[in-house]
């Protein structure tokens, strides 16, 4: 096979794999851009409905610990396969259940089985060229982002016409549909990652990585506040559009998610800046740049085009910053990589978690200026974070297959 057909080959593998990881990871958001209808159908104050967005961020981290290392022991074929199933079944299950603490469990459950994107990751950087890692992780992140917020889309337009329950029902069709296909792109020999062992040695050597792998864990706090900022603001987003100094509706406020759906299809041209400088020093640029469009949030919160703007912006380097620590995470641990984002994604989707519970508390006490300036604060804690861990080198992304074999 000729050097093109083998680029062809991989990229429409990788273009499979970005609308998989995208369709599933925007399931865990889908109670942001319908917080008012779950509210208002399930009889509880918004506020309320809001632990709904948390327990869902909760149980994707969970689940990123407890399914992901599996996928260094199992073909992700196979357990892509399985978790899409559950993840269908959950989806329709919570889509009939009455009350706001059975569905808050529903979604809890579908977070835990929807972390199907953090296996996707390690196995494309392995299955990648390598001198395309960090564009391949540019991609896929990008694809993430652009799920996130077209599926805020896709579930305003619709639950306006069909209600939230059947939002559900359709996003469960969309992962079936979508499964022989990720099967087909995953069905290449591909050889399993260290020693086979039981899950519990295999639990427990995952945890070893926080006291072995120093640029990992820098990474996953710096991270961890750098989420806990984006998912305080993009949780109360709804919220903040429908009120009374705005007044859009919530179909207007759930396409405002054009804004970082714009952002997604920009991210993955940072990966070319990863590849050339190094992730450490770009990431340190992207947090400058993130501390400044959140600083301007506070200001510009009632200027709808302006804080459209620094919400763009923000979104962008957010998740340009964790396209470059998912790199470098997994460049520091050859052999290890599927267990090492399991621990760094299970850190930052606790601090989305975090977010999701303080960004309605922060909105409710002195409204988004005050969700902006907690974000703030928030990332100048990562700015901290990255400053230790440029200390810590890190292996380039072009020799990792060196230090695997």
């Amino acid at each position: 096979m000729t050097d093109s057909s083998t680029h062809a080959a991989w990229t429409r593998k990788l273009l499979v794999l970005s609308i998989a990881a995208a369709v599933i990871v925007s399931t865990i958001y889908l109670p942001q851009p319908m917080l008012a209808d779950l509210a208002a159908d399930l009889g509880v104050e918004p506020t309320l409905a809001g632990v709904i967005a948390t327990t869902v961020q909760a149980g994707y981290a969970v689940g990123i610990l407890l399914f992901v290392p599996l996928a260094d022991r199992i073909h992700p074929r196979r357990q892509v396969t399985i978790q899409s199933i559950l993840l269908a079944a959950a989806l329709l299950i919570s889509a009939v259940l009455p009350g706001v603490l059975a569905v808050a469990i529903g979604f809890l459950v579908i977070g835990l089985v929807a972390n199907i994107p953090q296996i996707l990751i390690p196995v494309a950087s392995r299955l990648s060229p390598p001198e395309r890692r960090g564009a391949t992780m540019g991609a896929l992140v990008g694809a993430i982002l652009i799920g996130i917020f077209g599926g805020r889309i896709v579930a305003s337009l619709l639950v306006g016409v069909i209600g939230w329950r059947w939002v559900l029902v359709v996003f469960a069709a969309f992962v079936l549909i979508l499964l022989p296909f990720v099967r087909r792109a995953l069905d290449v020999e591909l050889s399993l990652e260290g020693e086979p062992r039981r899950y519990g040695r295999l639990l427990l050597s995952t945890l070893a990585l926080a006291k072995r792998s120093p640029v990992l864990m820098q990474s996953a706090v710096t991270q961890f506040f750098i989420f806990a900022t984006f998912n305080s603001i993009w949780t109360v987003m709804v919220l903040h559009l429908t009120s009374g100094s705005i007044g859009w509706t919530v179909l207007g406020a759930g396409l405002f998610g054009l804004v970082g759906l714009a952002a997604g299809v920009a991210v993955p041209f940072v990966g070319r800046f990863i590849d050339r400088f190094g992730p450490v020093p770009v990431a340190g640029v992207l947090l400058l740049v993130m501390l400044a469009a959140v600083a301007s949030a506070i200001v510009d919160s009632g200027l709808v085009v302006l804080f459209g703007v620094s919400i763009f912006v923000a979104t962008w380097a957010n998740q340009s910053v964790l396209s470059a620590h998912q790199a470098r995470v997994i460049a520091a641990n050859p052999g290890r990589s599927a267990q090492a984002n399991t621990l760094f994604m299970f850190f930052v989707f606790l601090g989305g978690s975090l977010g999701a519970l303080l960004g309605p508390i922060a909105y409710a006490a002195g409204g988004m200026p005050l969700v902006a300036a907690q974000g703030v604060i928030f990332t100048l804690v990562s700015l901290v974070t990255w400053a230790i861990s440029a200390r810590v080198r890190t292996p380039t992304l072009s020799t990792i297959e060196l230090e695997i074999s």
